[in-house]
Parts: C-alpha cells; structure tokens; sequence
C-alpha cells in the first residue's frame, strides 16, 4: 500500500526543468520497495504498444555518479548541477575522463521521508555539450538530510546506447578540433601546400562527403545480466533516537550467473525497538539508599528472535527508596551484654510493586538495643526433696516500642536448704496436732519450709509425723493422678497420700488425700509443632507425662500437645535463596518470559520447608516462540515475445533506393534492447538525405512468465501475530529464442534486411510455462530474509 501511494505521489510531482531538459519520472522500476517485492520485473505483452515499441528497445543500465562538491536540494522545486561519471556499463574510461553530466535534482517528501530525484540533461567537455533525452536517464532514493555528498555515489538508471553516442560525439569532435589545429598549424607554416586541386564531390554534397560506412554489427552472445534486491550479507542497522531496528539491503547484479554487490543502505523492513527490565538487576546503593531500575533495548527481527542491543542502562524515572523492614526479622537476644538488639533488613519495592531485600538481617539502623532486666516474677521456685533443697529461678524482660517481652524461667544461681518445722519462732506450732478422743493419742504434725531473703516460705502442708502413735499413712484412695499437684514450672508432680489409724480393723481417716512428698518428674514428648512462620520460629507440642504411676499404663499425661510456657523458640534454619516460577507468564516480542520470584527457603524443625517470597527474580527465558508461516496465493501467468515497430516496418519497405544500417546492443532476455539504424531516402530532384533514428524493441526472445504471491506472518505461541505481514512476488521465466544467432538478418529483399519476428511474416511457439517448486519458493523466500 506505501508503495502504491509513493507511486501517485510521485507520478503528480514530476519534475519540471527547463526547455533543454525535462525528466520522466521513474516509478515502479526505481522504487527500491518495488524492486525489493519481486524476483523478476518484467512488462506484460500488448500494454501500449505504440507508445513503448521504441521503447523496447533501450537498454537500461546503473550509471554510477557523483556530486563534485555538497549540494543542498530544494523541495519540489529542481536546481542545476554538475555530476562525475564515475562508471558507466560498457563505455570505456576514455570516453568519460574529463566529462561533466549536467544534471537537475530536488526531493519530495512523503510519509515523513524525503525521497531524492534525479535526471540527466546533458554531458560537456571543454565546453562542448551533447543534450540527452532526460526521459531515459532518472534516479530516485531516500535520502536522510535534503544534500547530495561527493562521498556518496548516485545510481541512475539510463539509456546506455543513448549515452555512449553522446560520449563518442564529444570525443570525435574534440579530435576533429585537434585535427583542424594541426592543420592550420601546418598551412601556416607552408608545409604541404599545393597550388594544384584535387578532385572531389564535397563542395557539391557535403553531407554525403560526411557518410561512412556503419561498423560492422556485433553478432557475438550478448550477457545474460540480472538484478535483485537482497538482504543477504547486510546487518540490520539500530536506531535509538527512532527507536527502530532496520534491515539493509543491497543491489546484487548477475552476469551469465556472476553476481557483484553493492553496498547495503536502509530497506523498507524495520522492527520497533522496546524496553526490557526483565534482564537487567537494579542498581542498589546502600549509601545513597537508592535502588534504581536498569533496563535494556531490544527487538524482534524478522524471524522471530529476539536481539538485545548494548549494556544494560538506568532509568532515572525509575528510582526507589531502601528501607529497613525490621518485621521481618527478629530480636537478638545479647545475654553477655544484656541486650535485646531489634534487627532489620534492608528491602525496597520494585516497579512491578515487589518487595526485594538488600541485605540479610541486621542490627537495625534506626532503632537501638534495649536492656535486659531480669526478675524472678512470674517464676516458682523449684522443689528438690530428695535433695532438701529448692532453688530459685528467674527470667528476663524487655521492652521495646511500648510492648513488653520476657523469656522463659530458668534456675539461677540462688539455693535454699529445707527445714523441717513443728514450731514457729515464736514457739506456736506450724500444725495443729491431730487428737484422737478415742484413742488418746496425739500426733504431731510439721511442714518444710525455707528462708528466701529473709522471709520464711513453706513447701509442704502440715505433714503427721509418721513415729506418732499408732498414725499410720497409705495411698489408697489417693491413685487419681489427675487430682495431684501438678507444677509445670517447676517440672514435677507430687504424689498423694492420707493418714489414718485402725479402728477395729478398719481404718480411720486422720487426714484427706494431700501431698506425700513423692516427687515424679515431669517427662516430655515431642508430639509436633505449633509455627510461625511470619516470625521464622517454631514452639514444639509437648506431651507432659509422669511415669510409675498407679495407672493401667503406669503413666499419665498431665499435658497433652501443648506448648509449655515459657518453651523457647526454636528458629528455621535458613537454607538458601533462589529463583521459584509462579505461574506466571509474559512475552517480548516472541521471546517468552515465565516469571519467577526470589525465595528464600527455611526448614522447619519438623523438617518441611518453609518459602518466603523476597523478591522478584529474574524471569526465565524460553526463548523465540513464534512461527514464521509462509502462505503461497494462486500462480498467475503471462506471455510476451519480440514486436516489430510499425515505422520501422515502414523503412523496410521504402523504394528501392532506400538503404538502412542497423546497430544493436542489449541482452536479448526478454528485457529492452536498443537498436539505432540510419537509412537513405531520395527526395526531390538528385538531392538525398541521411536520416539517423533511434528506436527501441523488445528482445527477440518469446517468453512464458509465471509468479506466485507470497505472505509472510510471524506467529507466536499463544496465537498472537509478531508484527506485520510480509507480501512479495517470486517469478519465474521460461524463454526460447526467435532470432537464429543474435541479430544476423534473416529475411532479406532487395538491400534492406531486418529481424526475424513474430506474425505475420511467422510465428514461433511460446515456450512452455515454467513449474513451481518448493526449491523456487525457499529461493525467493530467503532472498527475501523470511527464513533468517
């Protein structure tokens, strides 16, 4: 569709010069996008054949030029100037050395690009000039600023027979000059003169005196010379300030199967240039406490892959602030100093709103460490009666941000002998003593106590002195551990007894069930864990339970999967950091992106583990996902075969007297070839004319063409389409020669000759069309760079 709309555009601005040199627009032929979209261009056959049957037979060729100093090119409106001729196909260097083209070039822009033209009207050489038909010499290019530089060559496409003629007239009349000068240095100096005369017909016909006879025509194998766009051996040029990546292009010309290159420019293929952070790291500046994002340019070329371009590269839009996040850590406890020591870790969120660390946990920056009191609140003293001892305990509290802390109770280094007491200080008794009307007896009673601080503390109840009269004690009725004293704190249980005494054999109660002074120690089983996994600890789920017990099972559970108070915490030893998928999946371009988080793993003390999401991690790269699908549309056909020009036909068959030479040049494949002939024809009277013409033709080859349009759509996984469709159109050509030789004259009446052609004289039949294969399709699609 561009091509279409440069083409109107084009073909409404003409260039307008002045009355010595117009310019005909090239259009499809000198469109580089044109070019580019078909593997062959040719016309088809019974297209305005009168106005193109001299037409057909130029021979275009890529002149080479070159500016000889820096021109600035106006809009639309063309300015003179003067052009080198650095190479021109099949004229020899002598013809161009010290030749200057004159030339009328401006630009046009559309679509915001600015498009040069070009054309040539005339060459000079020591102020001579030789004009040129403008129509058969043009150029159009895409230019980047509205100049031409002496460093950069101009290709114009032209007529080449045209050219050379021009060429060859300016050096034959710069040796006739020479020539007449040598001549009249010689007749001034008297050498050589006669005073006699000689006879001739010059003075009477002077323009048959300047007839000589044509060189004899050139029947040798003409060049098979094809040309094509390709991008192959071209980089693909970036363009930040665009942001556009650009496939480059050159001209590869083929002689008899030879190719020669040119120089890669910018193509019509571009693909955008885009932004990726998924590859860059941040940069984390603890100093500053700074975290700023990075990120990477990148596009998709015409395959599908994926091509990153220079370093990773700040965004100054993107910076974020490190903060300390110290609910992620927990408190050290520092029992040499006596310090509970807050800890924090450094974090920052990302611009896809993700918390990432900076650094482990620490001490933290912002908050200081606060003191250890310790207090015996809240702790019982522990009971050893096998010992006769007791021994206090204690722990240690904090405070920090208004909230209360402690530790759990442990023994420290305070111990306290038992006593067995009856009486007080001041003489009372501990217990009332246990009086038996009945039997007259008195028991005493007596309790342990021990002194902390001063202050007298009992551990036992009032306990009948067992060497009483006749007070006997037992368990019985005292199995029930579940009614026992149960101390958690202080690890221990304590078994029951009662005492009573006989009484006919039956026993009296002196005392209910109370403490018999049997100490069980508490065991503990392990029976799971109670997490926390915001806070990274664990508190195990203990069984208590006392064994050699009164009980089917000789045990009792006094707890069951509890946590004990003041149990420590039992913290997740940390494992490692690495990247985990979550499930989630993004592409650029047709690179695919599952995304993944940083994790760092914790085990449990049960041994499961633990994952907290810390970050974003890099996403994993699967690489190109896409498809290049290649779609061939139906094959279309066309024919075209030599023409013969109406008036040329006309000469051929002019009186008798008419004599005509031919000279041609061209490659005789079904392109344009040049032919120019002179003739004789008598006028009035004895007077005769010489008349040269210039002509075109096409080449005297039949030929069958067939073309197939290809699209190309780039396609990814998840059924998206990567940018653009791509259509071009491979053709193919069969041709089968109607000339035996090159140009030798076939048919011959009187002293005129001409070309064998088609009807009505004869007819050749068309070769057959050429077959599509899948070899021609890969050809043309990776002369294309489809399959890249």
């Amino acid at each position: 569709m561009k091509s279409k709309y440069l083409a109107l555009l084009l073909l409404s601005s003409c260039l307008v010069l002045p009355a010595s040199a117009q310019v005909a627009q090239s259009i499809d032929d000198n469109n580089p996008e044109t070019a580019a979209a078909v593997s062959t261009q040719v016309d088809q056959p019974g297209a305005n054949e009168a106005g193109s049957d001299m037409d057909a037979l130029v021979q275009k060729v890529k002149i080479i030029t070159r500016t000889k100093q820096v021109t600035e090119l106006p809009e639309n409106e063309p300015v003179a100037l003067d052009l080198g001729l650095v190479d021109v196909p099949g004229v020899s260097k002598n013809l161009t050395e010290g030749v200057t083209a004159n030339a009328y070039a401006r630009f046009v822009s559309v679509d915001d690009m600015k498009i040069g033209q070009l054309v040539l009207s005339s060459v000079e050489k020591n102020s001579r000039v030789e004009a040129l038909n403008s129509d058969n010499f043009v150029a159009q290019f895409d230019i980047d600023q509205p100049s031409l530089d002496p460093s950069l060559p101009i290709s114009v496409e032209g007529n080449q027979a045209e050219l050379k003629a021009a060429l060859e007239r300016l050096a034959s009349l710069q040796e006739e000059e020479e020539k007449e000068e040598k001549e009249e240095e010689v007749a001034d100096s008297g050498v050589g003169a006669s005073s006699g005369s000689v006879g001739s017909n010059a003075g009477s016909n002077p323009d048959a005196s300047g007839y000589s006879t044509p060189s004899a025509l050139d029947v040798g194998k003409e060049p098979v010379i094809s040309s094509n766009i390709t991008t192959d051996g071209c980089k693909i040029r970036t363009d930040l300030d665009q942001l556009q990546a650009i496939q480059q292009t050159r001209v590869v010309t083929t002689t008899d199967g030879t190719p020669e290159y040119g120089e890669c420019a910018d193509g019509s293929e571009r693909f955008k240039i885009n932004q990726s952070y998924a590859v860059c790291p941040y940069d984390e500046n603890t100093e500053t406490m700074k975290a700023t994002a990075q990120f990477m340019y990148y596009y998709t070329d015409g395959g599908g892959n994926r091509q990153e371009i220079g370093d990773c590269q700040p965004d100054a839009e993107k910076i974020y602030d490190i903060v300390e996040d110290r609910n992620a850590c927990n408190v050290y406890l520092d029992y040499v100093n006596l310090q509970a020591v807050p800890q924090g870790k450094l974090v920052y969120t990302n611009h896809n709103g993700k918390v990432v660390p900076v650094a482990d946990c620490a001490a933290s920056i912002e908050v200081e460490p606060v003191k250890l009191v310790e207090t015996t609140e809240g702790c019982d003293i522990r009971d050893d009666f096998l010992a006769n001892k007791s021994y206090g305990r204690s722990k240690y509290i904090y405070t920090l941000e208004g909230q209360d802390w402690d530790t759990s109770c442990q023994d420290n280094d305070e111990e306290y002998p038992h006593s067995t007491i009856y009486k007080t200080a001041n003489g009372d008794q501990v217990c009332e003593p246990i009086i038996n009307r009945e039997s007259g007896k008195v028991t005493l009673q007596s309790r342990v106590m021990i002194n902390v601080n001063g202050f007298e503390l009992y551990r036992t109840p009032c306990t009948p002195d067992t060497s009483a009269k006749d007070i006997q004690s037992t368990t019985a009725g005292c199995e029930d551990p579940s009614k026992w004293n149960h101390n958690i704190s202080a690890s221990q249980s304590i078994g029951q007894e009662r005492f009573y005494y006989l009484l006919d054999g039956k026993q009296e109660p002196v005392t209910e069930c109370q403490d018999n002074g049997v100490i069980y120690p508490h065991h503990q089983e392990l029976t799971g864990w109670q997490p926390h996994d915001a806070q990274l600890f664990a508190y195990r789920l203990v069984t208590v339970y006392i064994e050699d017990v009164p009980t089917p099972t000789g045990r009792y559970n006094v707890l069951t999967s509890q946590v004990l108070p003041g149990d420590p915490q039992i913290p997740y030893s940390y494992v490692g950091v690495g990247p985990a998928t979550n499930g989630e999946t993004f592409y650029e371009g047709c690179t695919r992106f599952d995304k993944r988080d940083e994790v760092e793993s914790y085990r449990r003390p049960d041994e499961s583990l633990h994952k907290v999401i810390v970050g974003e991690a890099e996403p994993l790269n699967l690489g190109n996902k896409c498809t290049v699908n290649i779609v061939w549309d139906s094959e279309s056909t066309s024919r075209w075969a030599f023409s013969k020009p109406s008036h040329v036909a006309n000469i051929l068959y002019s009186p008798p007297s008419t004599q005509r030479n031919w000279s041609y040049g061209g490659n005789g494949a079904c392109g344009r070839t040049q032919v120019a002939f002179d003739y004789q024809y008598e006028g009035q009277g004895s007077e005769q004319h010489t008349k040269r013409d210039y002509g075109t033709i096409t080449s005297a080859d039949h030929c069958a063409f067939k073309s197939m349009v290809g699209t190309k759509t780039v396609i990814r996984e998840d059924g998206e389409q990567i940018g653009s469709k791509a259509t071009n159109t491979c053709t193919l050509t069969n041709r089968k020669a109607s000339v035996y030789g090159a140009l030798n004259p076939q048919i011959h009446k009187g002293s005129s000759s001409w070309l064998r052609g088609t009807a009505p004289l004869w007819a050749d039949p068309y070769p057959a069309y050429p077959n599509f294969n899948q070899t021609h399709k890969d050809n043309c699609a990776g002369l294309w760079g489809w399959l890249s």
